[in-house]
């Protein structure tokens, strides 16, 4: 079951910690997956009577979907997250309700020892609690709003709130605005067309604007600073 267990962990993406919007949420669907998984090989010895092999089946396709939708969000770039919050919150619930539904149907098919350990698991399942953090759940709000007033033809505030967007999930600097776009372009190459596409080109055009309106008011200000001290020196 180790062996089993080391397998699990192994596909779940190694970037899941790195998740910067959403991690705690990420974070226990893992663990649901893990713990889990871990009974999955008991279940099979076991063989469970009547209807038990296809609800395991059932368990089974629970756990893979959740692995893959954790290494799809761990692709997403951190203001889609933002914006998407909500629909992940819903798939984790989702998850986690069939993952109970599944376990509590085969407790009764297989022999009393491992209905035992499964109902111990389905308590941990039960406990299991998804939520935002408020700073994260403010970004996804704020970003709703904006991309409602853009398909209003109200763009002049998309720069603002994008760039309080990005201070909320602490993006602002340089370096973290050119890994956001990177992740962005990345997203970008792996989805057709459709409205996914047009948030993540909205994302991406806003984020150069920002960067470039920074550039310029730093320009400005290196401007003004290298007038002052000439000014200063020939004062002097």
């Amino acid at each position: 079951m180790e062996n089993y267990r080391a397998g699990v962990v192994e596909e779940l993406p190694s970037s899941l910690t790195n998740i910067k919007v959403h991690g705690g949420m990420c974070s226990e669907l893992a663990k649901l997956v893990v713990r889990v998984s871990e009974i999955i090989p008991e279940i099979e010895a076991a063989r469970p009577r009547g209807s038990g092999i296809e609800t395991l089946s059932l368990l089974v396709e629970g756990i893979s979907e959740a692995k893959s939708r954790l290494q799809r969000w761990s692709q997403f770039s951190t203001l889609y997250l933002a914006l998407t919050g909500n629909e992940m919150l819903s798939k984790c619930n989702q998850t986690r309700n069939l993952l109970e539904k599944c376990l509590d149907q085969i407790q009764h098919m297989v022999p009393r020892s491992l209905a035992t350990e499964i109902c111990g698991i389905i308590v941990g399942v039960r406990r299991a609690e998804f939520g935002f953090d408020p700073r994260e759940e403010k970004a996804g709000k704020a970003l709703q709003e904006m991309l409602q007033k853009y398909c209003c033809k109200r763009q002049d505030s998309a720069v603002s709130c994008i760039q309080a967007v990005c201070c909320w999930l602490h993006i602002s600097s340089p370096k973290a605005l050119v890994s956001e776009r990177r992740s962005i372009k990345m997203q970008l190459s792996k989805v057709g067309g459709g409205s996914k596409s047009k948030i993540l080109r909205l994302f991406l055009s806003l984020l150069n604007k920002l960067q470039s309106h920074e550039y310029d008011d730093g320009v400005g200000d290196q401007h003004h600073q290298s007038n002052a001290t000439g000014q200063t020196s020939i004062s002097n």
